[in-house]
């Protein structure tokens, strides 16, 4: 294999599949034996020979535990053939500020900094991108690679959780098996790479605790390098010392030359890549750009010969298409039902499985756990002639919505449980819609993400609008009426206000420019405010840079800067830049309280029956 890039995957479809992955497992191995000891011991004070012999023998078997656990990945087409990563992975590329970055070479991206995070939605392949670098780093031995699962940290018990010890009890169990007092000093010289999978899934009373983690050991080992990946979020709002890389789509041909790896039915693999060119990669571009959901759309495409027209229904599709697997002439193979449910009955419970444990912030489960859902779960239907037992085998290898790792069990992708999750709330009726939803929105780290609430406002947009939504206008609106479009009104909503600078987009060069941040004093109608308008697709346009905005943020942040703090009170800041221009600053502000006001006054105004017309009755009904 060639020492500067992955194992090509281009005959994976014509030798054994167990043959490819012995051949280019231990090509890879290899590389990073011949590279990794050499690279590391560098990192390594005062080891006497015969402790340097013995490390490099423990660091190899570390090395070759973990590439062999990394490199196998059971696909979604066949779930329980575990394929060589590269057979059908491609790497993505990464955005940092207006820059596209490759990253086939990991050191391309540690040139940015010692601590990067990298946010992507869901299917965008993070996790895989992580066991990239990991294996990138240990092919040429630039650092000692330490690849964590962060969902693990849910079942630590410790009040104060140590990244430190985490790490080494990691090294540890996979085979590197040195004496503590090594494992700090190489710390201590910056010998490691340690990337930090999936910080979104974990769970709300420890996501505070491990970010302290985070934070605290960067601080402390600094010369080491990190990457923490998980999905957006305002959390990392804070995170100001770990410059945020966003995963990039797949381009089209990033996309097309995935599905050509893919090992599956060549003719449906040329009538798919034929529609895709044939302008439905433009049409479906939101689909076709993730990996998980283009190679989904493959999956229903075989089935059904046709493409979803938006995400909800492709989530629909994607499901029957995987309970209904059957036909061998296309790569599926034939899987009866354990528990012997119907379409419509399994869809039920797991839709309520998806819902209790999404809204419970569990996205892992042990085996009791996860039959103790589906104990809760069985309530809602009438068929009780299954056993939990059933449900579990249905769920890992009949319909494939759960992969069991070790012990452990999660969802073949998050986003299956997130539109279950709204799909079984669409069922519920309109008070306990209103209490569930207006408590998460009022919790700063609420697990309702935006990906949910979009899937869900698909499935019921009136409802949302007028359940969910109008109470938190009336809210807004009744601060509305009382201050207009105000500094009053500002500082009721958003008491703080700062000034961040950044750079022109278009060349990146010619100096700097400021836009406003906002401090809320209610979460619940910002996110209100932010969710009628997104929902809505009410969306401000782009007119440039307004000099006239420049010259006050930049008036406003001379002051935020000469008082050493990073925002100021709204009635201080119109104090030093006068109201009317902190309230043009602040514009966009006003046109979205303005249209949530006016979809307030949709869905509340109310009728005189005697104005209504056939027509008019006819033109409200879609």
């Amino acid at each position: 294999m060639d020492a500067e890039t992955p194992v090509p995957a281009g005959t994976a479809t014509v030798l054994d599949t167990n043959q490819i992955i012995a051949e280019t497992l231990t090509a890879l191995i290899t590389d990073a034996v011949k590279a990794g000891w050499s690279g590391a011991k560098k990192f390594f004070k005062n080891l006497d020979d015969t402790y340097s012999i013995r490390c490099g023998k423990t660091y190899d078997d570390y090395l070759k535990n973990t590439i062999t656990s990394i490199c196998q990945v059971k696909t979604l087409i066949f779930d329980s053939i575990p394929k060589y990563l590269y057979s059908f992975y491609e790497i993505p590329n990464l955005q940092y500020q207006d820059k596209v970055i490759e990253v086939s070479d990991v050191k391309d991206l540690l040139d940015l900094g010692n601590k990067l995070l990298i946010t992507g939605t869901g299917g965008l392949g993070k996790s895989l991108l992580l066991k990239h670098l990991f294996l990138n780093t240990a092919q040429h031995g630039y650092y000692i690679p330490v690849l964590l699962e962060l969902r693990k940290c849910n079942r630590l018990e410790e009040e104060k959780i140590s990244l430190e010890d985490v790490i080494y009890q990691n090294l540890y169990h996979h085979g590197f098996q040195l004496e503590k007092k090594y494992y700090l000093s190489s710390l201590e010289q910056g010998g490691y790479l340690i990337l930090l999978d999936g910080f979104d899934e974990v769970r709300q009373e420890k996501a505070e605790r491990v970010f302290d983690a985070i934070q605290e050991f960067a601080g402390r080992y600094s010369k080491n390098h990190m990457i923490v990946s998980s999905r957006p979020s305002d959390r990392f709002i804070g995170w100001s010392d770990f410059p945020e890389l966003s995963l990039c789509d797949l381009t089209k041909e990033q996309a097309f030359q995935l599905i050509r790896k893919i090992d599956y039915d060549e003719a449906t693999k040329t009538a798919f890549l034929e529609v895709l060119d044939d302008g439905m990669f433009e049409t479906y571009e939101s689909f076709a750009s993730n990996p998980l959901l283009l190679t989904l759309m493959l999956l229903t495409f075989s089935k059904y010969a046709i493409l979803p027209e938006n995400l909800n229904s492709f989530y629909e599709l994607t499901f029957s298409t995987l309970f209904y697997r059957h036909d061998r002439t296309k790569g599926y193979f034939t899987r009866d039902l354990h528990s012997h449910l119907s379409y419509d009955d399994f869809r039920m419970l797991f839709s309520s499985f998806c819902f209790h444990s999404y809204f419970s912030e569990d996205f892992e489960f042990t085996e009791d756990q996860l039959r103790q859902y589906i104990q809760d779960a069985r309530g809602i239907i009438e068929n009780q002639s299954f056993t939990n037992d059933d449900v579990i085998e249905d769920l890992t290898s009949s319909v494939c919505m759960l992969v069991r790792e070790g012990f452990n069990y999660h969802f073949i992708h998050r986003s299956f449980q997130e539109y279950f999750a709204a799909w079984r709330t669409a069922q519920l009726p309109d008070d306990t819609q209103f209490n569930l939803l207006t408590y998460s929105f009022s919790n700063p780290v609420s697990c309702a993400s935006d990906l949910y609430m979009r899937m869900l406002f698909v499935l019921e947009e009136e409802r949302v609008n007028k359940v969910i939504l109008c109470p938190g206008i009336k809210k807004l609106k009744d601060l509305y009426d009382e201050d207009g479009f105000s500094c009053n009104l500002l500082s009721k909503l958003f008491p703080y206000i700062g000034s961040q600078r950044g750079f022109y987009p278009e060349t990146n060069e010619i100096g700097p420019f400021y836009s406003p941040i906002l401090a809320y004093a209610d979460y619940y109608i910002f996110r209100i405010i932010n969710l009628t308008c997104d929902l809505n697709n009410h969306s401000l346009p782009s007119n440039g840079i307004d000099l006239r905005k420049q010259e006050i943020l930049h008036k406003l942040s001379k002051h935020i800067d000469a008082t050493n703090q990073f925002c100021c009170p709204i009635h201080e800041a119109a104090d030093v830049v006068g109201n009317e221009d902190l309230l043009y600053c602040l514009y966009s502000y006003r046109t979205q309280i303005q249209f949530c006001l006016q979809i307030y006054d949709k869905y509340t105004r109310k009728t005189n029956p005697t104005e209504l017309t056939m027509k008019s009755i006819l033109a409200d009904i879609p």
